[in-house]
């Protein structure tokens, strides 16, 4: 069976899977490879454990009895808590994982009665990636990892800046960098480290397959600003758009607030009079009130108007921050100029409505599901929930009112969401190497 087959049936075990059970089994994943890195690191430090993987693979779900107040709440609990999905349905999102070989569960005896537990399974772990990673599947070689690669692309900055890198000890910087290379791309010096000619041409030969292998490092181009695929106006433009519409929702929230404060002194009863007051004194406390009504309703419907305003401009600006982003997404997808009609935000009077068209897809399909939902809510049109609404469980904070959305939100977090990954040309180099 081919990579592209096996990578098939990985990606379609997870779309099988409900909304619920993606979450949890993503939850499982994330521990169990926070659980093998650490062992990496351990390793790498001389710090060796031969624990069976059998063993540091099982992860804790829940305990019996379900007491949090005397065993607390398990790793996989907790973050199960933060998606709103540790709730009574867990047991059965379990067995439907197990019954579909995604997971294995077992127990272990406690000093109050039994911990539950779960354990990827071989195709559990291949559908949690498959639905899960940002890679594109083909990975270029490269002869540092990611944190030595941050750690010398740093050096270079600081090379051009005519500094050396000021730290006082480094790990990486002894023990690959100057240690695993002879001659090293490295050295210390009086002030901490700097790069050397050895690593000055190694940064220069490697950057092309380093970059594509870790788009998330911010390494400068070694030939310079102008010689980056991806121009920082991009950015800086679509960072604009966020700001300018943030701006305009954190009026209409302090607009709303005093809204709400003169509607609220407008419908405000009138003080009991005392009956040992002279009558004036009475009389004199009611035309107050009256007056204080008043002005309170014409401050209402004032802020009103300012309300409704603002509001309008907001959702304007919302809808021009995700129409640009949009554009510079496609642009990193198809390797376009993401500068081609990005424009600074603006406050004009007229609303043209710039289209919100997803005209293409990466292929990773985290980003892709994600787009396609943030999306969906977007224009109006938000997709059916498979499986049941996170639900989180009661607490104090949970228990207050609900608050409106700002105007504008669904707009945004699409426009946030695109931006996170277009940003410093990241997808760019995760899609073209």
């Amino acid at each position: 069976m081919t990579a592209k087959a096996r990578t098939s049936v990985a990606l379609a075990a997870w779309t099988e899977l409900n909304d619920r059970q993606q979450g949890t089994l993503r939850a499982i994943y994330d521990i169990d490879q926070q659980r093998e890195a650490n062992r990496r690191s351990d390793a790498a430090r001389g710090k060796f454990d031969g624990t069976p993987a059998v063993e540091w693979r099982r992860i804790d779900f829940a305990h019996d009895p379900s007491d949090r107040r005397l065993v607390g709440l398990t790793d996989l609990q907790a973050r199960l808590d933060m998606h709103g999905w540790d709730n009574q349905g867990n047991g059965s999102t379990m067995a439907a994982l197990a019954s579909r070989g995604l997971i294995t569960r077992n127990i272990r005896g406690t000093a109050f009665g039994v911990m539950h537990t779960v354990a990827l399974t071989r195709a559990g772990r291949a559908a949690a990636r498959a639905g899960t990673s940002l890679d594109t599947g083909t990975k270029p070689k490269a002869g540092l990892s990611e944190r030595a690669w941050e750690v010398l692309a740093g050096l270079w900055a600081a090379d051009l800046r005519g500094q050396p890198l000021t730290w006082g000890y480094s790990a990486t910087i002894e023990h690959v960098l100057i240690g695993r290379h002879v001659p090293p791309l490295a050295e210390p010096c009086a002030d901490g480290y700097r790069i050397t000619d050895r690593g000055r041409d190694f940064y220069r030969k490697q950057h092309a397959a380093h970059t594509a292998r870790y788009p998330t490092v911010v390494a400068p181009h070694p030939d310079g600003a102008d010689a980056e695929p991806w121009p920082a106006r991009a950015d800086e433009l679509l960072g604009q758009h966020g700001t300018f519409y943030r701006a305009l929702v954190k009026a209409w929230s302090a607009a709303r607030d005093m809204q709400l404060a003169a509607e609220s002194e407008a419908e405000a009863a009138p003080p009991t009079p005392v009956n040992v007051l002279p009558a004036v004194v009475t009389e004199q406390a009611a035309a107050v009130h009256q007056l204080w009504q008043e002005t309170a309703r014409q401050r209402a419907k004032l802020v009103n108007e300012h309300v409704a305003d603002v509001r309008e401009r907001a959702e304007r600006a919302a809808r021009a921050y995700a129409a640009a982003a949009l554009s510079v997404f496609h642009a990193a997808i198809t390797q376009a100029d993401p500068l081609a009609g990005l424009q600074p935000p603006n406050d004009g009077d007229t609303w043209d409505e710039p289209p919100l068209s997803l005209r293409a897809e990466t292929g990773i399909h985290v980003i892709d599901a994600a787009v396609k939902k943030l999306h969906a809510a977007a224009v109006g049109a938000p997709l059916k929930r498979r499986g049941p609404a996170p639900k989180r469980r009661r607490t104090a904070l949970t228990r207050q009112p609900a608050q409106p959305p700002p105007p504008g939100a669904a707009l945004a977090a699409l426009a946030d969401y695109l931006r996170d990954h277009t940003d410093g040309g990241t997808l760019l180099r995760r899609l073209h190497h």
